[in-house]
């Protein structure tokens, strides 16, 4: 008998196959964590997948029915051979210290808006009117009030994400040392691509580590984080004093 999701996932069956990423021909499961250079990790594993074939001209790699990767629930694979106490795939995720990432999930979906219709969406997941304007405090404070399993995929918990204590994740990689980490999963893995594939582009680019004393300058939001993130501190072994973020 198969397993059931929820042995290995915390959330829903859409969210499942929406953040989890298969290639067959290497062997490996990626779990992804938005706002972690999850962009280019797609990019590099439907390259590889596809054998080096360009997909069709005006097509995401975020376009999940597009993607040749596979999806564990659509595709009926096995969850206990995916994830399993013996799987023998490889299962990795990319993760990012909880102050920077979610001040770049504040500056690019909840902040003066780039994609009008697309940061509407976000604010009516925190109860908020299309044109009200959101401080970074603000935001914080309403997403310590959601429950966590109705929380945003940008801003829900890495370990949640990760299926952290049902999942144990073969390789973690770190948005700080991206490139340089990235390389090293592709060695392990087999995964190939060309270098102009590696690189995080300006597309979503807040640059948030650069900007944290601004927007941390009040204590209150540095409180929220550590509070609503403790779990992803502790299991991804970032520290809790913003200066070092």
């Amino acid at each position: 008998m198969k397993a059931e999701a929820s042995t290995y996932f915390r959330h829903g069956e859409y969210r499942i196959d929406h953040l989890t990423h298969i290639s067959r021909r290497h062997r490996v499961v990626y779990l992804e964590v938005p706002k972690t250079g999850c962009t280019v990790i797609k990019r590099v594993l439907q390259h590889s997948e596809s054998g080096g074939t360009q997909p069709s001209p005006g097509v995401s790699v975020h376009q999940r029915d597009a993607s040749p990767l596979g999806a564990p629930l659509r595709d009926g694979f096995d969850l206990d051979e995916l994830f399993g106490e013996h799987s023998p795939w490889l299962t990795f995720a990319f993760v990012r210290n909880p102050y920077s990432r979610l001040l770049s999930c504040y500056l690019d979906k909840i902040g003066p808006p780039h994609r009008r219709s697309y940061r509407d969406v976000k604010v009516h997941n925190l109860g908020l009117a299309p044109d009200d304007k959101v401080s970074f405090r603000e935001f914080l404070e309403r997403v310590s009030e959601q429950p966590k399993r109705k929380m945003d995929i940008h801003w829900s918990p890495q370990t949640r994400l990760t299926g952290w204590g049902k999942i144990s994740l073969d390789f973690i990689g770190r948005f700080e040392s991206f490139e340089a980490d990235l390389r090293r999963l592709m060695t392990v893995s087999g995964v190939t691509a060309p270098d102009e594939l590696l690189t995080r582009r300006a597309g979503h680019a807040t640059d948030a580590h650069r900007r944290l004393d601004e927007y941390y300058s009040d204590d209150r939001c540095a409180t929220l984080v550590r509070e609503i993130y403790a779990r992803d501190f502790d299991a991804f072994g970032y520290g809790r004093d913003v200066r070092f973020a």
